[in-house]
């Protein structure tokens, strides 16, 4: 017997047509740009948020669906792959890469039915080289896999509407419910497709044959009023429940204050909510009659009648299928969050019409196909309820994909992520990319215009007959794009992914002109020979045509000057213009008489050819060589190629020295972004977030952003060696805030023309960048970019740089000097917590005990003063804010105050710093004087940032003039004295003084803290002229960041205390600078970080420190080290 395998090839092959070898030729092509290289791109930050949990769930940790990152499919697909394949970069992102393999495969052979054999070709073609299917289809997001499931759907519609088979109906459930488990866009898609059904569905009912017209217009009222009623119902119950809502609010409703969850008994549970269902129970009756009328009179709808319309079914199964996933946005509409889940009145509202939308799916359901509803319900909340919960191991998955996914796409609305022009799409995104399908799309429509008609009529066979059907082709695909650019474009996230669900029907679309564009060209009376002459001397005369324009209409157009370059220009102008006219002379001897009709053919069909070309260019570009580079406009805030040069050498540090990966490796939280990934088999990472504390000096490598140079800087000083690299950057974004004006310049300057066009064809900038003269757009020194640091210790890079020398062996890696005498101390009492109210601080900097033993304190970041008794009581509070850059800023007011001190008569000296002056108030606060303004100069009412202030003993007033670069005197009424310093290191002089004290001998101790010391001055008898009588250095204060601000105190010992703020610890030095103790762990709890400042010594010797971390001012009983 023969089998299968015993059969001759030549059977085989003899089957093969040209078509079968471009489909085959296609596919291969796609398969090889969506797999080659798939893992050399940095994780961006979005996929590092796929990534992680998608990883967590192939661990067993479980997965629990988050609308943040969209539906649960991708997580899905992605851990089946790494139990399959193993976890790294490129098994992340195969199945993407999969299913825009799929896509293309099925554009290519599904749509044959409805595109014909070329344009299914042309369109499966065009989507393997767009850029945004080939860039997101190698792109861990769900774009790839909702364009798949969007051509699908659309397919399934379409081979529904032609022959109304069931089969059709359960193609559309599936992929739509797929669609719904991948992204929150199928909300968007799926509305876009029952407005075109509806039309659609109001065609066909204009042309249904009504023998009685009695029951035709019994259908039209009876479906009006239930349709009017439902909507009415709806609106009527959202306004009672923001009344509720506004009740709840002005607790004219009281929600009982109990654990729900803890209670047992159902009965307890509607005793504690009674008030709140009582309020309800009008809503509930509202929309309980509205199904009810349905009901009664669903014999009256004629629904059965109505069904002879596929549209109408299609659109019926749509609704009841999409209704219950909507219970979020009346729910929203009302005025209430419908994703807080910790809201008894959100909690109840969604259950509310969560239960009403089910009710009413049931309902259309059971009168629109009683036998057959149930069927597709199943099979579609099947596979949604499957997913959501990941196979039943989290139900709370049911409410964050029924509730949580349309509420959290409502709520970001508002947040404008990226906040991108309205005209984002439609003059940047698609005019750069896209532009293929764009062309395609509008031609088609000119087409449809002229043959007055967007349907296409198809013939299919059917027991033996042959029967014509029209569908809406091209009409669905030019729908489709157009609502799709509108609704993306009015909705608040505009990202460049989101082209991706514009692009794919202009791609179809775009197949479908170009298989129109061969009919008409098969009719020609040329025979084959005389046609392919014909259309080569098109397409290079096409082409020529192109770059004459191109040259015309940029910066090298003919006739300028006589130099050699423009003659050059005018030479070039003339041999394709030359060229130009032999290649037209010779297309138009092809006939004897111009036939307009067959040129316009073959020169769109040229067209085709070249934006084909130039986007396939455009694709390979993006996806293979700018993939790491911010050229490209088709991403945001895309990673660098910086993370990965990093990791590689993590990596190879951390094989050599542990054999594994257990090397101490640690990253903050914009190192989370991808190292979140990367480093998830590394187990002694230490992730240490926005808190950099003195524990990283046990870290072999530490990643840092540039939030964190000087923390860091301040932590591990001179032990490490600094890389800096680029970690995200974002494209030229220059295109924001476009006007006529702008636009009319770009198109009337040749340069400009040709800066753009250089752009926009190869992504070169430096002749826009030249124009502009915008220093910042090239690789080196592109922005917006954010870089970042990888530091190695010094005895790390010796082992690996510089291993086998000498000086690698014998080099010594500095210490730091004073961790040895440095102890945790934590406070052992505490004033203030968080806040603005009174009492409460703020980013506290300065403090100052008075006289009287009260406690002063600079309260910056709520811009006042707060004076407290030594037990925490508030006593009083002074200033409100004003900026007086911004305008007025009266006597009184302030602007982040950094220091306060008091004088003997209890007159309150406050450092103003951001309003750039000092202020002198009453010992109860009021104003009394104040004196400086906003310059840089020697003038004594030249102040830039005062940041200290203290008090002498015979009460004149010393300031830090901290931009500046000197200290000012005044007496006790501010009026001037002298001053000294001066920018500079030598003995006497400043770079950013800012903390200052004064002991009871007058002696004056500053922080001078970018020169990295302490310098100590003698007044003289008249306090004129002020000597430097001692300096040290301190081992610290290592950045130049805002956070870098140190302060200084004299003990009753006269030993000097400075805060060291990046390092989290107080240093203490004898006044000729040995250096004598330190304290860290300030704060009263080791989960509270610390941040001190301001230090002062009360009369029983206690040192108090305001710590702008805990926002608390803190007291430690002090003792004198020995």
């Amino acid at each position: 017997m023969q089998t299968s395998l015993d059969k001759s090839l030549r059977s085989l092959f003899g089957k093969v047509t040209f078509r079968h070898v471009m489909i085959a030729i296609i596919i291969i092509l796609t398969i090889i740009t969506r797999l080659y290289n798939l893992d050399a791109r940095v994780m961006a930050h979005d996929e590092v948020n796929h990534v992680v949990p998608s990883f967590d769930l192939y661990s067993g940790r479980g997965y629990h669906q988050d609308p943040v990152t969209h539906g649960p499919l991708q997580f899905h697909l992605i851990a089946l792959c790494y139990f399959l394949f193993g976890d790294n970069d490129f098994t992340s992102r195969l199945p993407h890469a999969l299913f825009s393999i799929a896509t293309v495969a099925f554009v290519l052979i599904a749509y044959r039915r409805y595109l014909g054999k070329i344009g299914s070709l042309a369109a499966g073609l065009f989507f393997a080289i767009s850029p945004y299917m080939m860039f997101y289809g190698r792109y861990t997001r769900n774009e790839a896999i909702c364009a798949f499931l969007s051509v699908a759907t659309i397919y399934y519609v379409l081979r529904y509407l032609e022959d109304g088979k069931l089969s059709h109906l359960f193609g559309v459930v599936i992929t739509l419910a797929l669609n719904f488990t991948a992204k929150e866009t199928a909300y968007i898609f799926t509305a876009e497709m029952l407005i075109f059904l509806f039309i659609v569905a109001i065609r066909d009912f204009l042309k249904m044959d009504w023998t009685d017209d009695k029951l035709r217009k019994e259908t039209i009222l009876f479906n009006t009023v239930g349709a009017f009623l439902l909507i009415a119902a709806l609106v009527f119950s959202i306004l009672l429940m923001k009344n509720i809502n506004n009740a709840v609010l002005a607790e004219q409703i009281i929600i009982p204050d109990a654990d729900l969850q803890a209670t047992n008994n159902i009965l307890s549970v509607f005793v504690l909510m009674s008030p709140l269902l009582q309020a309800f129970l009008p809503i509930m009756l509202v929309l309980l009659t509205a199904i009810i009328f349905l009901l009664v009179v669903r014999e009256r709808l004629h629904w059965d009648k109505l069904s002879q319309s596929r549209s109408f079914s299609l659109m019926m199964l749509l609704i009841t299928l999409v209704l219950p996933l909507l219970s979020a946005f009346p729910v929203g509409l009302a005025g209430i969050s419908a994703i807080d889940y910790t809201n008894t009145l959100s909690i109840l509202s969604d259950y509310i019409y969560l239960s009403f939308f089910i009710g009413l799916s049931i309902v259309f359901g059971i009168i629109w196909q009683p036998k057959e509803w149930w069927k597709y319900a199943a099979v579609f909340f099947g596979i949604y309820i499957l997913f959501f919960t990941t196979f039943f191991t989290n139900s709370l998955g049911i409410l964050t994909g029924m509730v949580g996914s349309l509420g959290h796409w409502m709520a970001q609305q508002d947040v404008q992520r990226g906040g991108q022009p309205l005209y984002y799409f439609a003059l940047i995104q698609i005019p750069i990319y896209e532009f293929l399908g764009a062309i395609g799309t509008i031609l088609a429509f000119v087409l449809g215009i002229r043959r007055k008609s967007f349907w296409s009529s198809y013939t299919r066979i059917e027991d033996e007959q042959e029967i014509s059907i029209s569908l809406p082709i091209p009409g669905i695909f030019i729908y489709w794009t157009i609502l799709s650019l509108i609704a993306y474009s009015i909705a608040g996230e505009k990202m460049p992914w989101i082209t991706v669900h514009i692009a794919f029907s202009m791609l179809l679309c775009a197949g479908w002109l170009v298989e129109k564009l061969f009919e008409s060209k098969a009719k020609l009376t040329f025979n084959r020979a005389q046609k392919s002459r014909y259309f080569l001397l098109a397409l290079t005369f096409t082409f020529l045509v192109i770059l004459l324009i191109l040259q015309l209409l940029g910066a090298h157009y003919p006739f300028q000057s006589k130099t050699q370059e423009h003659l050059g220009d005018t030479t070039h102008f003339f041999f394709l213009l030359l060229a130009a006219i032999l290649t037209g002379y010779f297309l138009f001897r092809q006939e004897s008489k111009i036939n307009w009709h067959r040129l316009g053919i073959n020169v769109c069909l040229a067209l085709f050819i070249i934006m084909s070309v130039v986007t396939a260019r455009s694709a390979y570009r993006a996806s293979f060589i700018n993939y790491d580079y911010p050229y490209e406009y088709l991403v945001y805030a895309h990673a660098s190629d910086g993370p990965k040069i990093i990791l590689k050498q993590v990596e190879e540090i951390s094989e050599r020295l542990t054999g594994g990966l257990d090397i101490k490796v640690a990253y903050d939280n914009h190192g989370l972004y991808p190292y979140w990934w990367y480093l998830r088999n590394y187990p002694n990472k230490i992730v240490y977030m926005e808190n950099p504390t003195r524990s990283l000096e046990e870290a072999d490598l530490i990643i840092a952003g540039p939030d964190k140079y000087d923390k860091i800087d301040a932590i591990v000083r001179d032990n490490y060696y600094v890389y800096e690299y680029s970690r995200l950057w974002w494209p030229n974004q220059d295109y924001f805030g476009l006007t006529w004006e702008r636009i009319s310049y770009a198109l009337k300057n040749p340069e400009m023309r040709q800066a753009i066009f250089n752009i926009w064809l190869s992504r070169d900038y430096s002749l826009y960048a030249e124009i502009n003269n915008n220093d910042f757009l090239t690789l080196d020194n592109w922005l917006p970019c954010e870089k970042m640091r990888f530091y190695v210790r010094k005895d790390i890079a010796a082992q690996m740089w510089q291993l086998n020398t000498e000086a690698a062996l014998q080099q010594v890696v500095d210490s730091d000097p004073y961790v040895e005498k440095t102890v945790s101390r934590q406070a052992d009492f505490f004033i203030g917590i968080s806040g603005a109210n009174p009492g409460e601080l703020n980013t506290p900097h300065g403090i100052d005990i008075a006289p009287d033993g009260s406690i002063f304190v600079a309260d910056s970041g709520n811009n006042r003063i707060e004076k407290f008794s030594t037990d925490g009581v508030l006593l009083e509070t002074y200033g409100t804010y004003a900026n007086a850059l911004e305008g007025e800023a009266p006597g009184g007011t302030m602007n982040q105050p950094w220091d306060v001190a008091v004088g003997p008569d209890g007159s309150i000296y406050v450092a103003d710093t951001f309003n750039h002056r000092i202020q002198k108030l009453s010992s109860d606060g009021k104003f009394i004087k104040m004196r400086g303004t906003f310059a840089q100069g020697d003038d004594p009412d030249d102040l830039w940032g005062p940041r200290g202030i203290a008090v002498t003993p015979n009460g004149n007033v010393l300031v830090t003039d901290t931009g500046n670069k000197r200290v000012l005197v005044f007496d006790r009424n501010l009026n001037y004295l002298t001053q000294f310093g001066g920018a500079g290191f030598d003995a006497g002089q400043f770079d950013e003084p800012v903390g200052i004290a004064i002991n009871a001998e007058g002696l004056v101790a500053v922080a001078d803290t970018w020169n990295r010391r302490v310098q100590v001055f003698q007044p003289d008898a008249d306090g004129m002229i002020y000597t430097q009588v001692s300096a040290f250095d301190v081992d610290a204060w290592y950045g130049s960041g805002i956070d870098n601000k140190p302060y200084i105190t004299i003990s009753p010992d006269d030993t000097i205390l400075v805060s060291d703020p990046e390092g989290n610890r107080i240093l203490e030095f004898t006044m000729e600078g040995l250096f004598l103790q330190g304290w860290e762990d300030l704060a009263p709890s080791s989960e509270i970080f610390s941040r001190p400042y301001g230090l002062d010594f009360d009369d029983q010797g206690n040192l108090w420190a305001a710590d702008a971390a805990s926002n608390m001012v803190l007291r430690f009983a002090y003792s004198v080290s020995e």
